[in-house]
């Protein structure tokens, strides 16, 4: 056998060696990158894949050995995809699974819950199915409504009672647009003339005066009063006290002036009765001028100064009820007495400690009782304890009364204007009761009221006029006493006056040394008058070191410390009040004090004087009128005569406001207005614009108007069918003039509409969808649109209009033209109130 021959050995250089490695390296990093970038497994190059399969080593047998599959990286990723999926649905299952057994367990935990609160609310031993009355008291009653049958059968009784009100569409249509007007007899009070009727111009709502033959004059005023059994059936006559709101109504009594509105016919009718009564009480008067003359012996009878038996009629018997009334009465007042005594111990015990160190605190607890009791009371008990301590005999020391004024200057701050107020004046009457009398010098009396006054002046109470006026009424007079109150407050003030009003103190001091020069020689020369002319001069030249013992620190101090006694946001109001107001308040009013009533500067027999000229120009047949119309009070009276006698609206205005009528008295133009505008028959437009233009003159007219329209709201059941429908007209007037706002029908509630209610409303409605004008439709209705708190009262709108106004015009009564305005209004009123609802998307 041949031995085989080895192959030849090739020795290789060092360098042939290194290259071929970095050709092999080569090759290696270029498969490496291609492989990657197909998708991460390693695949081999197919120019070497019979390479590589030559050196595959195979079995004994000679087969080959089984190359595993390659797999490709799109494999792969679908079967990771795969494998997340299931992933992903298994954790959504187990996540179900959890949120059911979570819900589960919830549920029991309410159940649980629910019995344990009904158990301390006692519900489950409730036998009755009603509502709980829990319920009830949380306002929650409502939910359960749905599930009762009776109000299931109230609710489609309500719906039959609306599909009736429907019917009465055309009704309103009718009334509404005027083409037939139907005269109706029902409460006839205000019987015009047809003349007058008549040839009222419709077209008067076009703001054009009304003609001469249109007016209602005196002359033409066709009256037929009402008989007394029709106002004892009616209730008409008393509508005009309807239209008041509740504060007016009380201000007014209209009932218990009936005596006033009285003719001489019925005065003469009744003068028997009233002789009658007079003869009765003729013992009466006797007994009274008797006075203690008379006495009882013990068996009850009175008898007279000399013992003899009085006669029986001098004891009138009181029937128990009233007894019980003037028992009660009596020990009302017994405990008022007590209550005031107790009050002022406790007022009395705290302004006797009263000091610059416990102001805080003695202050806060007569805050606590003011808010404990009444303020009348209080201001009395407060201002007479402090009159008592600060106007003596003797010269009160300063301090004593700069601490006391401070005490009324904090409360004043705090508590209210009226506490100051009421303080000043009482101070000023009784400095005018004291001037009048004659004062020696040695009673400080009057100097001490003087000096409260200028204090209060001091801490800013009241302002400087007050003082001028006092100073010059004193140094009219210009006796001693006079001189030495004119020095105090100049002692005290005097700077300060000069500060505020300069040319005011120069009159005075110009006066005051006229005063001097001209005074008697004994005066003249007196120490206090000189002493007077000094301090004069040293505040005229502003030398405050020409006064002897001045010295203001103190006051300066607690002015200072003022400030931190008074409530945060609160200050001292300063009242402008003239000497004459404080000394005529109870003759003119106080002006001063929120709500007080305000007569004016008239005297009593001037404004009878006034009043009678003003209701002499009037006829009797209009005054006649005014009586049967229950004006019973001269306001009234002559805004009726002028409304019903002047020639037009303008006349009308123009002659109202010459009345000069003030506060509480201006409401009564508005009242009568309403009054004859729902007497009426048939609808008159001179009121509509008379109204617009007392709104146009003033608001506050138009907010009367806006109360006594709600008062009216409310008493719609009491009006009848042809005072619902002038009411209606002239509210669609002043709707469309924008005398009054279409939201004043707000205070409706549109859920709980009745028949008499939703007819008002619909009638409104229809004659504001009909106008002529459609910006002047759009314009009643914008405003509302654009308003966010009355998102209620614009749905109630849009439901209203679309079933009580659109569902019905598929009546075959109404006309064409009319249905398709109708339709077209209504569209457009819906989208104005839909319109603020809309969201505006930006993309």
């Amino acid at each position: 056998m041949k031995k085989k021959t080895p192959k030849p050995t090739i020795n290789k250089s060092r360098k042939q060696i290194r290259k071929e490695l970095r050709k092999e390296k080569k090759a290696r990093k270029h498969e490496y990158y291609t492989n990657r970038n197909r998708g991460g497994r390693y695949v081999l190059n197919p120019n070497r894949i019979d390479e590589v399969q030559e050196n595959i080593p195979t079995s004994k047998k000679g087969k080959q050995k089984k190359i595993k599959k390659v797999v490709t990286s799109d494999e792969l990723h679908f079967k990771s995809l795969n494998k997340e999926k299931r992933e992903q649905e298994k954790l959504q299952e187990e996540m179900r699974r959890q949120r059911n057994e979570q819900l589960l367990s919830a549920n029991a935990e309410e159940d649980r819950n629910i019995k344990r609160l009904e158990k301390q609310l006692h519900l489950n031993k409730r036998k009755s199915k009603s509502t709980p009355k829990s319920f009830i008291e949380d306002g929650l009653d409502y939910l359960l409504e749905v599930c009762d049958s009776k109000n299931l059968e109230a609710a489609v009784a309500a719906e039959q009672q609306f599909s009736a009100v429907n019917d009465d569409f055309a009704e309103d249509l009718e009334l509404m647009t005027g083409k037939t007007k139907k005269e109706k007899k029902e409460n006839p009070v205000l019987d015009d003339s047809e003349e007058s009727d008549n040839n009222m111009n419709e077209d008067l709502s076009s703001n054009e005066d009304m003609d001469d033959d249109d007016s209602i004059e005196e002359d033409d005023v066709d009256v037929n009063p009402m008989s007394d059994e029709e106002s004892a059936t009616t209730k008409d006559d008393d509508v005009d006290v309807n239209a008041m709101s509740d504060e007016e109504s009380a201000t007014t009594e209209d009932d218990d002036v009936d005596v006033n509105a009285m003719s001489d016919d019925e005065s003469v009718t009744t003068g028997d009765h009233d002789q009658d009564h007079t003869d009765d009480d003729e013992p009466n008067q006797e007994q009274e001028k008797e006075g203690d003359e008379t006495w009882e012996d013990i068996y009850g009878r009175t008898r007279g100064k000399d013992g003899s038996v009085l006669p029986a009629n001098e004891n009138k018997y009181v029937p128990p009820a009233i007894r019980a009334k003037m028992e009660a009465a009596s020990s009302d007042d017994k405990a008022r007495s007590e209550k005031l005594k107790r009050l002022q111990r406790q007022l009395k015990g705290l302004l006797n400690r009263l000091a610059e160190s416990n102001m805080h605190s003695i202050s806060s607890q007569i805050e606590e009782l003011y808010m404990n009791n009444s303020r009348n009371d209080m201001n009395d008990t407060l201002t007479t304890l402090l009159m008592d301590s600060l106007v003596t005999p003797v010269l009160t020391p300063e301090r004593l009364l700069l601490e006391h004024i401070l005490l009324v200057a904090v409360l004043h701050a705090n508590v209210g204007t009226e506490v100051g107020a009421h303080f000043l004046q009482v101070a000023v009457k009784k400095y005018d009761w004291l001037f009048r009398q004659k004062n020696s010098v040695e009673n400080k009396v009057l100097d001490n009221i003087v000096c409260v006054i200028a204090q209060l002046y001091n801490y800013k109470i009241v302002q400087a006029q007050l003082i001028y006026e006092i100073l010059h009424k004193l140094s009219d007079r210009f006796t001693e006493v006079d001189i030495e109150c004119i020095l105090l407050v100049l002692k005290s003030i005097g700077f300060a006056l000069r500060k505020d009003d300069p040319l005011a103190l120069k009159k005075l001091i110009l006066s005051l040394q006229e005063k001097a020069n001209n005074a008697e020689s004994g005066l003249r020369d007196n120490a206090r008058v000189k002493f007077m002319l000094d301090v004069l001069l040293a505040i005229k030249n502003n030398n405050m070191t020409k006064i002897p013992n001045y010295d203001t620190t103190y006051s300066d101090h607690l002015k200072k410390l003022q400030k931190t006694f008074v409530h945060k946001g609160s200050y001292v109001t300063t009242l402008n009040i003239a000497l004459e107001d404080l000394l005529k308040a109870d003759e003119y009013g106080k002006w001063w004090v929120v709500g007080s009533a305000w007569t004016g500067k008239t005297t009593e027999a001037e404004a009878k004087k006034e009043s009678a000229v003003k209701t002499g120009s009037f006829t009797q047949k209009l005054l006649d009128l005014a009586r049967a119309q229950r004006m019973n009070t001269d306001t009234r009276r002559n805004v009726f005569c002028i409304v019903m006698s002047a020639e037009d609206y303008l006349d009308a205005f123009e002659q109202i406001l010459h009345l000069g009528l003030k506060n509480q008295q201006e409401r009564e133009i508005i009242h009568v207005i309403l009054h004859c505008c729902l007497q009426e028959k048939v609808f008159n437009p001179y009121y509509a614009l008379l109204s617009q233009k007392f709104c146009e003159h003033d608001r506050k007219f138009q907010m009367t108007i806006k109360f006594s329209i709600w008062d009216k709201l409310k008493a719609l059941q009491e009006c009848s069918l042809n005072q619902l429908s002038n009411l209606a007209k002239l509210l669609t007037h002043l709707f469309l003039e924008r005398g009054l706002p279409i939201s004043t029908l707000k205070i409706v509630q549109f859920s709980e509409l009745d028949k008499l209610s939703l007819r008002f409303i619909r009638q409104i409605l229809i004659g504001i969808l009909l106008c002529k004008d459609e910006d002047v439709c759009k314009g009643v209705f914008t405003n509302v649109a654009r308003s966010d708190k009355l998102k209620l009262f614009k749905e109630s709108l849009k439901l209203f209009i679309s079933h009580f106004l659109v569902s019905n015009l598929r009546s075959g009564a109404i006309p064409d033209d009319q249905k398709s305005l109708l339709d077209e209004r209504a569209k457009l009123v819906n989208n104005i109130l839909s319109a603020s609802d809309k969201k505006i998307i930006f993309k």
